[in-house]
């Protein structure tokens, strides 16, 4: 027996975490019932948030929508993904940076990660780039910027469009841009536990015409007719090609308000971030999520990091199992598939018989062999995330990192648990 808490001792953190942060404030309220009182004007919201969107990005173009994969989808059509053609994407993200591939026929083609940052390996993309390939899509997982320099000179003199899936990261900078204005799209969701949210809502950002039509023409029919850049789609007024991704407005309402407070978010959760790396960082066995020196962390949805179950004594489960005892707000990422997207069904063998739609057309080859991404797949095995308040107590922040100390110094415990699972 030890005094671990899994084992009856007492919890290493005792502290409450006492988020200051209002999720909802007065401003959003106000911002809310504006539309309600002035319901003949209620779009007019959408153009108010593009505006402040695209001044805030730093981008000629802002375009909300419905959701996040909405935007996505957008992106990845006006980067002329059909069938025959590739989109490279990393494993490491969530289903909705692949999805909108197959909806367009196109074929994923999926890239290994950054083992200390877990965005896309640049070198590894490189390998994966062919004639068929339309777009690349990097993703800022968790509010941590990729390599944006490396990829830009990746498609520099190409035709291949370089999307930033940014769902993550709004405010997030490389260098002295923020995301969203690097690559040719940008995009964002603002859904309810995103830095920026209308409960359910995205935005896509571009200082292209030709990409901002593209999208227009996709999804934002009864809205376009107004907003053409160039002379592509004018004979298709306000129709488009008839898909309606247009935001509601009460939603935006509300994500304008949130846009205003961004700064203090991320001022907030960016001190708590660095001071927890600190001390993560001075415990054997444990690797906070790096950033690359050009990146700063931005929107932060989640804190995430990696355990070696070497130095534990134990895998991953039963290491979460006993932070969890010590009073650890903590999850494995395998419970979501966020590590290794090209092992889920839906894009291996899942069969798609009697559907109709894209899955209905899709070319044989859309759906590639499983393959093997190593890195990705040890990030499964072995990466966490944390409770990612706004601005918890120094208390919280301290007794977490503790725990882990308190549980890696019982290594041949875990070792013993891990034998009796």
């Amino acid at each position: 027996m030890s005094d671990l808490a899994i084992d009856g001792g007492p919890k290493a953190v005792a502290a409450s975490m006492n988020d200051s942060w209002q999720d909802v404030s007065d401003q959003e309220r106000q911002y809310v019932n504006q539309v309600l009182d002035n319901q003949d004007d209620a779009y007019a919201q959408l153009d108010l948030f593009d505006e402040a969107y695209r001044a805030f990005v730093g981008s000629k173009h802002a375009l909300c929508m419905c959701n996040g994969t909405a935007a996505l989808h957008s992106a990845i059509f006006a980067a002329g993904a059909c069938a025959g053609k590739e989109v490279i994407a990393p494993t490491a993200t969530w289903h909705a940076t692949i999805t909108p591939i197959l909806h367009c026929n196109a074929t994923p083609v999926f890239c290994d990660i950054d083992p200390q940052t877990f965005c896309a390996d640049p070198e590894d993309v490189k390998k994966r780039i062919t004639a068929r390939t339309c777009a690349i899509v990097v993703t800022h997982l968790y509010g941590n910027p990729a390599d944006m320099d490396a990829f830009l000179e990746i498609v520099d003199g190409t035709d291949i469009a370089l999307i930033e899936d940014a769902s993550h990261a709004h405010g997030a900078m490389w260098e002295n841009k923020r995301v969203g204005s690097i690559g040719h799209i940008g995009c964002f969701s603002m859904q309810e536990k995103k830095p920026v949210s209308g409960l359910e809502a995205g935005v896509a950002t571009t200082n292209d015409d030709d990409l901002y039509d593209r999208m227009l023409a996709l999804g934002q029919s009864g809205r376009c007719g107004a907003l053409w850049q160039t002379d592509r789609f004018t004979a298709l007024r306000n129709m488009g090609l008839g898909v309606k991704y247009r935001a509601n407005p009460l939603g935006i309402a509300m994500a304008r308000a949130q846009l205003e407070r961004l700064p203090m978010l991320n001022e907030q959760r960016l001190a708590w971030f660095n001071r927890m790396d600190s001390l993560l960082n001075a415990i054997p066995g444990i690797a906070p999520q790096k950033t690359y020196p050009k990146a700063t962390r931005g929107g932060m949805l989640l804190y995430s990091g990696t355990v070696n179950p070497e130095v534990f004594g134990a895998p991953l489960s039963v290491i979460v199992k006993a932070l969890m005892a010590e009073g650890v707000y903590i999850s494995e990422t395998t419970s979501w598939g966020y590590s290794a997207m090209h092992l889920e069904p839906l894009f291996n063998d899942f069969s798609f018989r009697g559907l109709g739609g894209p899955w209905a057309d899709l070319p044989p080859d859309a759906r590639r062999p499983m393959c093997s991404l190593p890195v990705s797949e040890a990030l499964q095995a072995t990466s966490f995330w944390l409770a990612t308040p706004v601005a918890p107590s120094a208390e919280w922040v301290e007794q977490t990192a503790q725990a882990f100390a308190k549980v890696v110094a019982h290594r041949d415990r875990l070792s013993k648990i891990a034998k009796e699972c």
